[in-house]
């Protein structure tokens, strides 16, 4: 299957745009077999990237999944997970294990001295309540498959930058790692994009419909315009009927809910700049009235947009102070 269309790919980088995603590293793993790490429940996706070796990673209902050299798995938010070197390994929380690091990423050496195995742990981090809808096409779990026991380029050269920046140890380092791994995060979903000729219903499933694609980049290139199933059709080249069917088909909800909840999901990132009022939102992102916006916003995200801005500006402070300790070692 050959590259996505780049209108698709515009589409692609809006919506991941909107996810307030915050990558991290949180170990490079030297292991001998046998070895076994167990990682807890978390709100993040989990990744692994297989540099050197062979492993299995198992999730509970989804079995195990042979790993090799070159291989990048990612895996789903709120379940735990193991990593082996075989399935009779015994497990050992990973948390254990790096405890003893001044700070993550840390450097992890564990197992019995047997064959090893180099991998590079990591999570990405979004927003839940903005994830909700575009990451939920996504498998229990995702494999990028190396080849001859070597990773795909893109994946080889962001894995040689990950390690380079990993033993950097002057000021901006925890800084360049997270981008790093939003850029991987960002290369993994084009990646799957690319190459997966099953994909569930969902709004990466409709990029790789070049109509319905074409009507999504309409509603994002332009959310305030008061879009109808008539007019996105007549932008697909699709009567009215054959359009809405599609795309509920492709997406499962209609038009009019997508677009809403492109509006909303723009809306957060108004609200997140000073100096905005939510009527002065409410008007940019298309809706009449300062009350209609409010109903709209908190049907998709469970908050009001007063509420939104104020947790917003609480976590900006949190994760500024973050940095600041991180920047001073």
């Amino acid at each position: 299957m050959g590259p996505p269309d780049p209108l698709a790919l515009d589409v692609l980088s809006d919506a991941l745009g909107f996810l307030r995603l915050r990558g991290e590293v949180l170990c490079w793993s030297d292991l001998s077999a046998p070895w076994a790490l167990g990682f807890d429940p978390d709100d993040a996706l989990f990744f692994h990237i297989v540099e050197h070796g062979q492993c299995l990673v198992h999730l509970p209902g989804a079995g195990w999944t042979q790993l090799a050299s070159g291989d990048l798995v990612v895996l789903p938010a709120a379940r735990g997970h193991v990593l082996a070197s075989s399935e009779a390994s015994r497990v050992v929380p990973v948390m254990s294990l790096v405890a003893g690091e001044v700070r993550l990423p840390g450097r992890l050496r564990h197992g019995g001295g047997g064959g090893r195995t180099r991998v590079l742990c990591g999570r990405f981090r979004f927003d839940g309540r903005l994830a909700a809808g575009l990451l939920d096409a996504f498998p229990p779990v995702l494999v990028v498959r190396g080849s001859g026991g070597h990773a795909p380029e893109w994946l080889r050269l962001t894995t040689r930058l990950l390690a380079a920046e990993g033993r950097n140890e002057t000021p901006g380092r925890s800084t360049a790692l997270s981008h790093l791994v939003d850029l991987l995060f960002v290369l993994t979903v084009r990646h799957w994009l690319s190459t997966e000729t099953d994909l569930p219903p969902g709004w990466i499933s409709a990029l790789r419909d070049p109509r319905i694609a074409v009507a999504l980049s309409r509603i994002h290139a332009a959310p305030a315009k008061p879009w109808s199933v008539p007019s996105l059709a007549r932008a697909a080249g699709m009567s009215r009927s054959s359009f809405a069917d599609r795309f509920v088909a492709l997406l499962g909800e209609p038009p009019n809910r997508y677009l809403t909840r492109w509006r909303v999901h723009v809306a957060t990132r108004l609200l997140r700049s000073p100096g905005a009022s939510t009527a002065q939102v409410a008007s940019r992102v298309g809706y009449e009235s300062e009350a209609a916006f409010s109903r709209a916003f908190r049907r998709v995200l469970g908050v009001t947009p007063g509420a939104f801005r104020r947790e917003s500006q609480l976590a900006e402070g949190g994760q500024r102070r973050a940095r600041a300790r991180a920047a001073r070692g």
